[in-house]
């Protein structure tokens, strides 16, 4: 597993959690070099957030992994899937899955917007 998670600016300059309703929301890239087979785990600590409510990827990379073939299908998975009733992995991280993908695979930058708690 190796990535970076890079904390974009909103129009105002700041990359803080910022207050939307009653949780935080912040906006990030992922840039996922070596996935892990199982799915990439993201803490919610790396956004500036104590817990995870909400995850919705809004932009790829064009980046092809290894094979040539282009990432087409990127979920934040909500731990082991349906069997877990649509829960994240814990309240404090989500994972990345790439169902295409294989272990070290580099999948590029993935757009996140995340809500939660800080």
């Amino acid at each position: 597993m190796a990535h970076t998670v890079t904390l974009l600016e909103d129009h105002l300059g700041q990359t803080a959690p910022r207050v939307m309703g009653h949780e935080y929301v912040v906006d990030a890239v992922l840039d996922i070099t070596s996935y892990t087979a199982n799915g990439e785990t993201i803490e919610a600590s790396s956004l500036g957030l104590s817990r995870v409510s909400c995850v919705v990827v809004s932009g790829i990379s064009t980046d092809t992994i290894a094979g040539g073939y282009s990432v087409s299908v990127i979920s934040a998975e909500t731990g082991a899937g349906a069997a877990t009733g649509g829960k994240y992995l814990s309240s404090s991280q989500f994972q990345i899955n790439v169902p295409a993908a294989s272990n070290t695979d580099n999948i590029g930058e993935i757009r996140v917007r995340v809500w939660g708690l800080i």
